[in-house]
């Protein structure tokens, strides 16, 4: 975890959500403990088994420490409460982050406390694929409740209603790629550089921010987005 801390692909600030996983090798993601950050405001909040809890914290590089944290007073099973009152602890006992591609992981010292990964805000979150070449034309675009489809320039959309089974399928396909470094992914091939395939890309859009791939030819994407490629055209297929 150390080496990944030079990888300049690994974002190294804490906003939005996430989800706790393990705390002292113990996996508690039954227990749906997540912790949230606003950057701007150094404040932190979040549920922790059976009550809110909220504080704020101090980042500086690696090292990472919580203040001043209260919670609300839930009554709640044994099971819950033990849990809960070893995560708060937790909190206080830890001094040092470690950033990963989907999370982090807090220490105190050298000694693992626990694990949490990103939870992706499905609200804030959509898809767009196009495919261009000098006689064929498609725009899709995809977000929680529709999709959208373009077989024309200036034509007019097609608009339909997306089940919410092929959104989950989306939804988990993104949570296994690092969005923030799809513009860095090769591609396979390049056919469309003289016209042997239709140009595409992918973009995401995570919370008011879009990220685009580099270039790559129609239905030939690189591996890491392939799988999300293959479900964003099947959904469209069955709309046209």
């Amino acid at each position: 975890m150390q080496v990944l801390q030079n990888d300049a692909n690994i974002l190294k600030t804490l906003y939005g959500t996430y989800k706790i996983n393990t705390l002292k090798l113990e996996e508690v993601s039954v227990h749906n403990i997540t912790i949230s950050f606003n950057d701007s405001m150094k404040q932190v909040s979040g549920f922790s088994g059976c009550n809110r809890f909220f504080g704020s914290y101090r980042l500086e590089e690696n090292s990472l420490t919580f203040n001043q944290l209260a919670s609300t007073k839930m009554l709640c099973s044994e099971n819950k409460n033990k849990t809960e009152r070893k995560f708060l602890k937790t909190l206080e006992k830890a001094n040092t982050i470690y950033f990963s591609e989907n999370g982090f992981s807090l220490f105190n010292n050298k000694t693992l406390l626990l694990s949490a990964s990103k939870v992706i805000e499905e609200n804030h979150l959509s898809f767009e694929y196009s495919a261009s070449s000098r006689g064929n034309y498609k725009h899709i675009k995809i977000d929680k409740t529709h999709i959208k489809l373009s077989k024309k320039r200036a034509g007019k959309s097609l608009k339909r209603s997306i089940d919410s089974k092929h959104w989950e399928t989306l939804v988990k396909l993104s949570e296994a790629i690092e969005i923030k470094s799809i513009n860095n992914l090769k591609a396979p091939s390049k056919k469309f550089q003289f016209d042997g395939a239709p140009l595409a890309h992918l973009k995401i859009t995570l919370n008011g921010q879009t990220y685009t791939s580099a270039p790559f030819d129609h239905k030939n994407p690189p591996e890491d987005i392939a799988e999300l490629v293959k479900e964003i055209l099947s959904i469209a297929e069955n709309i046209e």
